[in-house]
C-alpha cells in the first residue's frame, strides 16, 4: 500500500517525510533535502534501516552531511577559485561541498506525489546563500518504487555558474549498523581513479586501478582492501560507461544495493577515522567505518582540469542528474 506521513520535530523545525509502499519505507528531510532512513528487508524478510542516521536533535549541526544533497559543487575546489569567483575556504585552503551555506545546510520547500506504482517527494530551493553565481534553482525528486529510490536533480541558473551535486548518504547493509562495513563486498565498474595530494586535491594524474587494492572491478572485500589501505578510502573513481556502475552487498544480511545513473564518477569514502561525538539512531556514536558513502558525481576539482569535462551551467540552461539506488536480496 502506497502511503506517506509527515512529522515535524519541534526542537529543530525539521519535517520528516516518510514514504511507504508495503515493501520499502524511506524517510526524507526538508533540511538539506536529505535521505534520512531507508528500511529494506534482508534475505529473511526482516526490515531494517540500511542508512546511517543521526539523532534528530543533532541534525542542524551535522558535520558530515549525513544523507544530504550536497551542492552546488560536491567535493573540493582547489583554493576555492573558479574564473574570477572566490568561494568560501572551508576546508583548509580549499572549498568543500558548496561551503558552510551549501544546499546541505539549507531548508527546502517540498511536495509529495502519489503515483500508480510509486510515491515521490520533490524538494525545491532557490539558492542565493551559497555564494555561487545564480540564483540557482534546484528541484530534487526522490521516487520510492517497489525496489529502489530514484534521485533526479534538475538545476537551472539565472547566471553562468557551476553545479556538480551528489548525495552524501552513508550505507550499512547489515541493518541498523549491527556490523561495520568490513563485512561488505564492493564492486565498481571503473578502471581508473584520480591521484590526490595530501589535501585530497587531484594532482591531474589519472591512475589505473588494476593490480592495486583499489581494484573493485570484480567485487572485493572491504575488509581485505582496508587492511592494505589502512588510512581508508576517500577517492574518486572514474566510472566506465556501463551499468550497473556500483554494487554494494553484505553476505550475512543478503542485502545488495545496485547504483546506476548518468554520472561520471563516484567518490568512495569509507569513513575511516571518522569518530564523532554524534549519537546515531541505532544507539552508538558515529565511529570509524560504521558506513560507506558512495557519492555519484562528476570528477572532483574538474574546473581546474577541463580535459576531464565540464560542470558549467550556462545562463538558462538546464542540467538533469540521476542516480538510482536499487535494493535487492540474494
Amino acid at each position: 500500500m502506497i502511503k506517506y506521513s509527515i512529522k515535524k520535530d519541534p526542537a529543530t523545525n525539521i519535517d520528516f517525510i516518510t514514504l511507504e509502499n508495503g515493501t520499502l519505507k524511506a524517510t526524507f528531510l526538508n533540511f538539506g533535502a536529505r535521505m534520512y532512513e531507508f528500511f529494506a528487508p534482508d534475505k529473511n524478510g526482516l526490515s531494517e534501516n540500511i542508512f546511517l542516521s543521526i539523532q534528530p536533535k543533532y541534525l542542524l549541526d551535522d558535520p558530515a552531511q549525513f544523507g544530504a544533497l550536497v551542492g552546488p559543487v560536491a567535493g573540493r575546489i582547489k583554493k576555492g577559485q573558479w574564473k574570477e569567483h572566490q568561494f568560501e575556504l572551508n576546508n583548509g585552503q580549499n572549498h568543500l561541498h558548496g561551503g558552510s551555506k551549501g544546499w546541505w545546510n539549507q531548508f527546502w520547500d517540498y511536495q509529495v506525489e502519489e503515483h500508480e506504482k510509486s510515491i515521490s517527494v520533490t524538494f525545491k530551493l532557490i539558492d542565493t546563500s551559497s555564494g555561487y553565481p545564480g540564483p540557482i534553482k534546484i528541484s530534487n525528486t526522490y521516487e520510492l518504487t517497489t525496489d529502489a529510490i530514484i534521485m533526479t536533480t534538475h538545476c537551472i541558473s539565472d547566471q553562468d555558474t557551476i553545479v556538480n551535486p551528489t548525495n552524501h548518504v552513508y550505507f550499512n547493509l547489515s541493518g541498523n549498523a549491527k556490523r561495520d562495513i568490513t563485512s561488505h563486498i564492493l564492486q565498481i565498474n571503473a578502471r581508473k581513479l584520480l591521484e590526490t595530494d595530501t589535501e585530497l586535491i587531484p594532482t591531474g594524474q589519472v591512475l589505473p586501478v588494476a593490480g592495486t587494492p583499489y581494484d573493485f572491478s570484480k567485487g572485493n572485500s572491504l575488509k581485505e582492501a582496508l587492511i592494505k589501505i589502512p588510512a581508508g578510502i576517500d577517492d574518486a573513481f572514474w566510472l566506465d560507461d556501463k551499468s550497473p556502475q556500483i554494487i554494494l552487498s553484505e553476505q550475512e544480511s543478503g542485502r545488495r544495493v545496485t547504483i546506476s545513473g548518468n554520472r561520471q564518477a563516484v567518490v568512495v569514502f569509507t569513513a575511516t577515522g571518522l569518530d564523532l561525538d554524534l549519537p546515531m539512531t541505532f544507539g552508538d556514536n558515529m565511529h570509524s567505518q560504521a558506513g560507506i558513502a558512495l557519492e555519484t558525481q562528476e570528477l572532483p576539482d574538474i574546473v581546474n582540469h577541463p580535459e576531464w569535462g565540464s560542470i558549467d551551467l550556462k545562463n538558462s540552461e538546464e542540467k538533469v542528474f540521476q542516480t538510482i539506488y536499487q535494493v535487492t536480496t540474494f
